[in-house]
């Protein structure tokens, strides 16, 4: 029997990699269902091409463009839940943002296998998220590359063999650029990453290194480790992903071509490797490999998620909901790049903590105080 595949965010840069991974592996997956935002052409011709049995859209206004039986046209977040709830195998969750919080929780509920690439599950509610996976059995298997890696590399280490992780950066477009002329950068040019192509937001936080930040957070929960354990190195090349250091000073690395059908096809394979007819790594191309520490006074983002992390669980819930307000606000024109991280930060400071959150409607009021103050200060200061 084939796996059906659900994936929400189709038309997004890990949609788009996941359906090329399927189209490969047409003896093992078929696509049961397709979630898009707004891409509705892009939508119809996955519809065309894959021709999965259900189909949602956000904006219900959108669904006379959609090419497909309106009996099996679901729309907004109830039907994304409703597919969830259908006969499908794996859910691989892609929605931008917060937004995937909810899809990420019903998966886990529903016992399905979640191919997790939706960060903020896990910055949000990282506690609430990995609770339930003990809890139903369900399997969480990481689509991030620098996770994928990690993920691998761990399987079979005693834990009391473990020193740390690291998990590699690029370091972004500005990698080089000087504190000062990080005030000028266009949201064009925060969306030039020289090594991956992926969805707007998480391009900009890697030019932030937020990016960085939310994946040390979600390492913490996914690998049940504290964050003085957790590193990152920028490595330029983008070739190893992720590192295990061991007590006895010894390091396993995983390396790969930066390329996102690599972890996904390890994700919606369940752990098994499959042979993939993409590029691979040759070696004896590679003239060097670099590592450097990350600056964070240029980059103060992740030292913001690592303080968030010692604060609790409600500043990674502000963390994460202040930085989507201030990342709009950038794209907008509205703020300099460099003033991100100093809204995020006034956010953080002026929040109650909350150290433990295990209530998902306290993480909702968390998140809606936070965009409302960011939203308020940017306004004020403008």
């Amino acid at each position: 029997m084939k796996k059906k595949v659900l994936i929400l965010g189709s038309t997004g840069s890990i949609g788009r990699a996941t359906l090329e991974v399927i189209e490969n592996q047409r003896d093992t997956f078929e696509v049961s269902g397709l979630v898009c935002r707004d891409n509705i052409g892009l939508l119809n011709r996955q519809i065309t091409q894959f021709n999965p049995r259900y189909v949602c859209i956000f904006n219900k206004r959108q669904e006379k463009d959609v090419s497909f039986h309106k009996n099996r046209l679901f729309t907004g977040i109830e039907g994304i839940l409703r597919m969830i709830n259908t006969d499908v195998d794996i859910v691989v969750n892609a929605l931008p943002g917060s937004a995937g919080l909810i899809p990420t929780i019903e998966t886990i509920k529903a016992g399905k296998i979640l191919a997790l690439a939706n960060k903020e599950s896990l910055v949000m509610a990282g506690r609430i998220v990995s609770g339930l996976v003990n809890k139903t059995g369900s399997r969480l298997i990481p689509v991030d590359s620098e996770h994928s890696a990690l993920y691998q590399l761990m399987k079979d280490i005693n834990p009391g063999d473990l020193k740390a992780i690291t998990i590699t950066a690029s370091g972004g477009p500005f990698r080089k650029h000087k504190k000062k002329a990080l005030e000028l950068v266009s949201p064009e040019e925060a969306m030039n990453h020289p090594t991956w192509k992926m969805g707007k937001k998480v391009t900009l936080d890697s030019a932030t290194l937020m990016n960085k930040g939310f994946e040390v957070i979600e390492a913490r929960w996914l690998f049940d480790i504290g964050q003085d354990r957790i590193k990152v190195l920028i490595h330029p090349e983008s070739i190893i992903h992720g590192m295990v250091e061991f007590i006895d000073g010894s390091f396993t690395a995983y390396l790969a071509v930066p390329d996102m059908k690599i972890p996904i096809s390890y994700a919606i394979n369940e752990g098994k490797i499959r042979e993939l007819p993409f590029k691979n790594l040759c070696l004896h191309e590679l003239k060097r490999l670099t590592f450097y520490p990350p600056d964070l006074v240029r980059f103060p983002s992740l030292r913001l998620a690592y303080e968030a992390l010692d604060a609790g669980d409600s500043a990674l819930v502000v963390l994460n909901s202040a930085s989507e307000v201030v990342s709009q606000a950038f794209v907008e024109g509205k703020i300099r790049f460099t003033d991100m991280p100093v809204f995020i930060e006034e956010v953080l400071d002026r929040h109650r903590l909350t150290s433990v959150i295990d209530d998902l409607e306290v993480i909702w009021e968390v998140h809606n105080w936070a965009k409302e103050y960011a939203e308020k200060i940017i306004k004020d200061k403008r």
